[in-house]
């Protein structure tokens, strides 16, 4: 809770601040933002379908090294979790495709936020998964470049009912391996 608290105040503070930049500016700052979360999600679709990639230096790139993820199943974890949840899913992930819809992008000076739903279909262990994650970025502006301190993601039912089928699938078959 404190992670939140204080990102939403390095939010607020970026909001009050008595620089003031310029509607060009600031329209410059959000296409570089959904440009750049574009960019993340397109390498993640190019990882997933095989392409070889370091997608712990893709992370690094994006995200802040101390950065927390906010799961949709309500699990916080740091980033380097993630990192290795990704490492090993990829090879069981097969026909990904995605794309980011409703993309709504606010800068504050140095602090900005990033709302997006990212639509995910994929062939996970055999099992067709569709997915609707609505997903928040804060991001602070470091060295001419925007990183992401804190990110959230939810997810429908739909979404966590596939997760439940996926992990009683798994869980059946090693319960048959082991008879």
């Amino acid at each position: 809770m404190r992670i939140i608290a204080s990102l939403l105040l390095v939010l607020l503070i970026s909001c009050v601040s008595e620089k003031k930049k310029s509607s060009g500016d600031i329209s410059e700052d959000v296409a570089v933002i959904e440009s750049e979360i574009a960019d993340f999600h397109q390498a993640l679709k190019r990882a997933y379908n095989g392409i070889p990639m370091n997608t712990d230096s893709l992370m690094d790139n994006f995200f802040d090294k101390d950065v927390y993820y906010v799961t949709y199943w309500g699990m916080t974890e740091p980033i380097d979790s993630t990192k290795s949840r990704l490492r090993r899913a990829i090879p069981g992930i097969k026909e990904y495709e995605n794309r980011l819809e409703s993309m709504n992008v606010k800068v504050y000076d140095g602090g900005a936020y990033a709302f997006f739903i990212l639509r995910q279909t994929y062939s996970l262990n055999g099992i067709m998964m569709d997915e609707y994650l609505p997903t928040t970025f804060i991001l602070e502006r470091r060295n001419n470049r925007w990183m992401v301190v804190h990110s959230q993601r939810s997810a429908d039912f739909q979404t966590i009912h596939h997760l439940m089928e996926v992990a009683r699938q798994r869980e059946e078959s090693v319960g048959q391996d082991s008879k």
